[in-house]
């Protein structure tokens, strides 16, 4: 689904005889600096957008020099080159070709970034020209516009599989309540199951709308198991008087809501819209919960709910009680459902993927008992779809992949993987639960000085440039979308903003402290490479070439029954449906006897050694990341070495913490003691108590760094050496591995 741009001219009428120029080279040079600006306006140099911009140069006898001499120079502001360009740009007919063209290359990576769409109103009102540039496709299909368009009133529950635009009309579904229903954005509230859902919803909501201010004020949440913080309308005191704090469970917090219904009837009084994400994956108390909520709900109130029975791949978590929350909608709602279904895949335009996508959605959701030879077959299906197979895991096929997707089915085979990798100095990332989330390096490279508590633009703009210096390109995220200089200060100044274009740093700390936005956190752990992590960590993502690993042991365990391979079925159909240009197959791990630990670590005997086990290490907690703030030297030697890095963790006697060091002796920080308790909790149970570990770990790897954030007043700064307890703000190593650890 591409945008586009509708108005007086077109790219087709860019052949009309323009009329001559007293001076060509500069009218040239004029056309190659908006370019250019247009290039660099969302802080990246996007690929597609140079390619058209080299078109279009020879369209119109453009010197392609002139075109790389442009995005070559150093811009500072694009948006200030951009608009004085525009001044000099003078004959009416020069100005509608180009306008064309501007908007092309803005639209080509089928989004407009806010900054992208500044500039193209700018070049309305100095060139008066008539071209309209909504953040949306150009042609929705009907069962589309039959969702976006419903009355606002209307509650809809929508079938759309893998690739078919649910994303893009659940976005431009709130942009269209919003600037055409007359729906205040303060009364829209999106909410789904998972997280990375929600940071999608987040990252692209305003991308369909003709101005994304209009929609910034959208509430966004999960259905969390943390209390349920509800967070539409609700002040921290509202929370703690309705729910008694925030960490009160889910069958308490319905229970509060029979006692106080007429409380929380008054508080979503004033909702317009409920949009429900990834719905399927609701079941049991969740499902409850959000029932209860939707009973309570105004009558004119609208819910559009998205899901697809056959990416229900959450089954486990609801236990023995299987209880989906669109059963229960179906039977509250009853005849004021509507039922509307997406049907066309965007997904792909890859003839084998478009029948592999077809084909299995209606097998899974034709087919709800599946036997072994029925999973078997399922598997044939994908393996018949993808351009190569491969019997075991092979990490040198992913040469070249950077964007690539490798899904494994569990934890332990990401883990496994990983470790082969890094040990080869393979670059990659990691996405899958449990592991260490970190605020982006940036914050860490760019604050980690200051000692003032505000900080002005001008400022902000200086030490970004003395940081872009200093360290490598790949801690910026720089082939990231909204990594310029301009839009990071955006984002600081809408949780930190002071008159006067400064930011308060203490406002900024207290608000990123502990669990910063989803927008200043990493997505993954690791900064470059292909990205390795579990098909239930990946769900709801999508990449150019995805590698599926299905080893022979899925769908084959002793025992396992058909409501376990009904899912494990509806988990290899989300695996197989993240391709976008092509899916290869390949052997996986098969790794029968990996046991966790009480807090979710992974780990496996290993029957060669007597007392050796792999052990999982990366998870949230493992790292003490006030640690490197007691270094003699900060970490920002370490910065330059070529990642991923080998790494050691030595015992300190008497004070059961783990020493981290690279292998050529750089200090990092220590490990928790929740590394030293599982250590333990797996000695325990095999050994016996009383036992006495080994006193290094080897085989620990540096992926990469984030951002430690601390609140003012943490008392944890005092005494820190200056690495960042100044300022707040220091940097902290990603370490993971799979090493062999003795007890």
């Amino acid at each position: 689904m591409k945008k586009g741009a509708t108005g007086k001219m077109s790219r087709a009428s860019a052949a009309i005889d323009v009329p001559p120029k007293a001076d060509e080279r500069a009218l040239a040079q004029h056309t190659a600096m908006l370019l250019a600006a247009i290039i660099h306006a969302d802080g990246t140099v996007n690929g597609d957008e140079v390619a058209l911009a080299r078109q279009a140069c020879e369209e119109f006898g453009i010197p392609l020099e002139l075109l790389d001499a442009a995005l070559g120079s150093a811009m500072a502001d694009p948006m200030e080159s951009f608009v004085a360009t525009l001044m000099r740009v003078e004959h009416p007919a020069d100005r509608e070709r180009l306008a064309s063209i501007l908007f092309e290359i803005a639209s080509v990576d089928e989004k407009l970034d806010d900054r992208e769409v500044r500039m193209l109103r700018a070049m309305q009102q100095v060139w008066g020209v008539s071209v309209s540039f909504l953040n949306k496709p150009i042609e929705w299909d009907d069962d589309q516009l039959r969702v976006i368009e419903a009355d606002r009133s209307a509650r809809l529950l929508v079938s759309a599989g893998p690739g078919m635009g649910k994303t893009a009309v659940a976005c431009s579904r709130v942009a269209h309540l919003v600037e055409f229903d007359d729906v205040a954005d303060t009364n829209v509230w999106l909410v789904s199951f998972t997280r990375s859902a929600i940071a999608e919803l987040k990252g692209r909501i305003g991308d369909f709308a003709e101005d994304p201010s209009n929609v910034f004020a959208v509430k966004i949440s999960t259905i969390d198991s943390q209390a349920w913080k509800i967070r539409y309308g609700f002040s921290p005191e509202e929370v703690e008087k309705l729910f008694g704090g925030f960490e009160t469970g889910i069958d308490a917090a319905t229970e509060l809501i029979d006692a106080r219904m007429d409380d929380f009837r008054d508080i979503f009084g004033d909702l317009e819209h409920l949009i429900v994400d990834e719905a399927q994956d609701i079941t049991g108390g969740r499902a409850r919960f959000l029932l209860k909520l939707i009973d309570l709900l105004p009558k004119d109130c609208g819910i559009t709910v998205f899901h697809d029975p056959a990416q229900a791949i959450y089954d486990y978590a609801a236990g023995e009680e299987l209880f989906r929350f669109t059963d229960g909608l179906a039977a509250l709602l009853g005849e004021d459902l509507q039922r509307r279904s997406l049907k066309k895949i965007y997904r792909t335009d890859e003839a084998p993927l478009l029948k592999l996508y077809e084909d299995l959605r209606l097998d899974i959701l034709g087919n709800a008992d599946v036997g072994a030879d029925s999973f078997q077959s399922k598997t044939d299906l994908v393996k018949s779809a993808a351009v190569s197979q491969g019997k075991g895991f092979d990490h040198d096929a992913l040469d070249g992949y950077d964007d690539a997707l490798v899904l494994f089915r569990k934890r332990m085979e990401v883990a496994q993987a990983s470790a082969f990798m890094a040990g080869d100095g393979h670059r990659h990332r990691l996405r899958m639960s449990g592991l260490g989330r970190f605020a982006l390096p940036w914050l860490a490279l760019v604050l980690g000085k200051t000692e003032t508590r505000e900080l002005e633009r001008a400022e902000f703009a200086e030490r970004s440039a003395e940081a872009r210096d200093r360290f490598p390109p790949l801690l910026f995220g720089e082939d990231i979308e909204g990594n310029s200089v301009e839009a990071r200060w955006d984002r600081l100044s809408r949780y930190a903003g002071m008159r006067g274009d400064r930011i308060d740093l203490f406002k900024l700390r207290s608000r990123l402290a502990g669990a910063p936005p989803d927008e200043f956190m990493a997505p993954e752990f690791g900064h470059t490479g292909p990205i390795l992590g579990t098909i239930h960590a990946s769900k709801g993502r999508e990449a150019d070439h995805v590698f599926l690993q299905i080893n022979d042991n899925w769908g084959a365990r002793s025992g396992a029954d058909e409501k376990d391979l009904s899912e494990e079925a509806r988990v290899l159909f989300v695996g197989a449906t993240r391709a976008k240009r092509s899916l290869a197959v390949q052997g996986g791990f098969a790794m029968k006897f990996a046991s966790t630990t009480e807090s979710g670590r992974c780990y496996r005997k290993m029957p060669k050694y007597k007392n050796g086990y792999q052990f999982q290490l990366g998870l949230q907690g493992d790292f003490d990341a006030y640690s490197p703030l007691k270094l003699a030297k900060s970490l920002d030697t370490a910065t330059a070495e070529d990642l991923p890095l080998r790494c050691r963790a030595r015992l300190e006697p008497g004070t059961w913490l783990w020493r981290v060091e690279t292998e050529t002796g750089v200090p990092l920080g220590t490990l928790s003691k929740r590394v030293t308790n599982d250590l333990y909790e797996i000695s325990n149970k095999y050994h016996g108590s009383g036992r006495r570990l080994n006193d290094q770990i080897r085989n620990i790897f540096l992926m990469g760094f984030g951002s430690m954030i601390a609140a003012p007043g943490d008392e944890r700064l005092n005494g820190a050496k200056q690495n960042g307890a100044t300022s707040g703000f220091w940097l902290v190593p990603q370490l993971c591995g799979l090493p062999l650890v003795f007890v």
